[in-house]
């Protein structure tokens, strides 16, 4: 098949949905598939483009045999709501421009998050000729309502429903990344037959559990020496509630507490371990997804705290996903699928949200079971490699695309 990827967001950077969408793109290209990519010039999360990418209105390069075409974008390192509407639509315009002039695909997989992408994807479906599988892992507007980021009545809301609207009818089938998502997608879309589930996944040849070597060697690096040690990985966005991790923290001084990462909400954290006077928080700052697996082969234990909003059900982090297949035990706030995965790969203790004492006991239950915690290890491990392989996600992806293309 000829498949053309429309994604805000693309290696070099390294967030969430740049690993994911990348490690589908090498995966279709490994199998013969011929696979482009139309994304923005790398500016995530710095919001400063990339010395290598600047003075150019597009860019064409080769990477692990995918055609990927980069187009200019407004970038700022401000992150209020001007700066982010301006960053999406100038990708959303130069996207819809240089799209034009690429050939036709057989299928148009259009990401949403951001949402206005979809306008650009409607624009070359049209050029294009091409149906659009349209991939969702954001329920934007309403994950934004429901973190208060938004206001329900706000005219950027309005727009936005509007455009969601149009965009899941404008599309030959919707992938949603949880039940959830897709219970979201069917409230505003009522259309069963046209909305799929597909999970994310994880490269097992690259996050895998570490070696006593590997595990040594990590914890050398980051100084850890026997010190039980919890991490916080990847985005530090309000989708979470960092007060219970720091509360812990204050509670098992013991405990060494690990954030890699950074976000809207990495401001918040540097001002909690201030007023806490924590010293056994340290913040490693936004590392390369290729020194993850380090990371995790430090970890003891995995934290996840969702914050307790109307759309925290259907939530399932991406760092899940990695600590299980790293074999890194979790201790997790969280409700619905999220906590029905953990607890069905018994990979840890599931709490209530925003409970810190519950989160705490939970923790220093498993610091001081080594035997319980090597059961955990295990099993999530085990988990992983039934349930998670990139490589089934990819099987899935494709067979939605060739029922969507037309004479395939």
């Amino acid at each position: 098949m000829n498949i053309l990827f429309l994604t805000q967001y693309y290696p070099p950077e390294f967030g969430a949905a740049a690993i994911r969408l990348s490690r589908l793109a090498r995966s279709l290209a490994a199998d013969g598939h011929r696979v482009t990519v139309l994304t923005s010039m790398p500016n995530y999360p710095e919001g400063v483009i990339r010395p290598e990418y600047r003075r150019a209105l597009w860019t064409h390069e080769r990477m692990d045999g995918v055609n990927v075409h980069r187009v200019w974008v407004y970038a700022s390192p401000a992150k209020g709501a001007r700066s982010r509407l301006m960053n999406q639509f100038s990708f959303l315009l130069m996207a819809a421009l240089r799209g034009s002039f690429l050939p036709q695909p057989d299928v148009l997989f259009v990401e949403s998050h951001p949402l206005f992408v979809t306008l650009a994807g409607g624009w070359l479906k049209r050029r294009l000729r091409a149906p659009i599988v349209l991939n969702v892992s954001d329920l934007w507007p309403e994950s934004a309502i429901a973190t208060g980021m938004l206001s329900r009545d706000s005219l950027i809301v309005k727009v936005a429903e509007q455009v969601e609207r149009w965009a899941y009818a404008d599309a030959a089938h919707i992938i949603a990344m949880s039940e959830g998502w897709r219970n979201g997608i069917l409230k505003v879309y009522p259309h069963p037959e046209r909305v799929s589930v597909i999970r994310n996944g994880v490269n097992l040849a690259d996050f895998r559990p570490p070696t006593p070597e590997e595990r040594a060697a990590a914890r050398a690096k980051f100084d850890l020496n026997d010190t039980f040690t919890a991490i916080h990985a990847g985005n530090m966005s309000l989708t979470y509630d960092f007060d219970v991790i720091l509360e812990a923290a204050a509670r098992l001084p013991k405990v060494r507490f690990l954030f890699a990462g950074g976000g809207s909400q990495l401001g918040k954290v540097e001002s909690g371990i201030a007023s806490r006077g924590l010293k056994n928080v340290h913040l490693l700052g936004v590392l390369p997804h290729e020194q993850m697996p380090s990371v995790w082969a430090a970890a003891d234990v995995s934290l996840v705290t969702l914050a307790n909003h109307s759309v925290a059900g259907g939530t399932l982090p991406a760092k899940m996903y990695e600590s299980l297949a790293t074999g890194t035990p979790l201790v997790a706030a969280i409700q619905g699928e999220g906590a029905a995965m953990i607890e069905a790969a018994s990979a840890g203790i599931v709490v209530p949200q925003g409970d810190a004492l519950a989160f705490a006991e939970a923790i220093q239950a498993l610091a001081g079971d080594p035997a319980r915690l090597a059961t955990h290890r295990a099993a999530a491990a085990a988990y992983a490699r039934q349930h998670l392989s990139a490589e089934s996600v990819t099987m899935r992806h494709l067979a939605v695309f060739e029922h969507a293309a037309p004479g395939l």
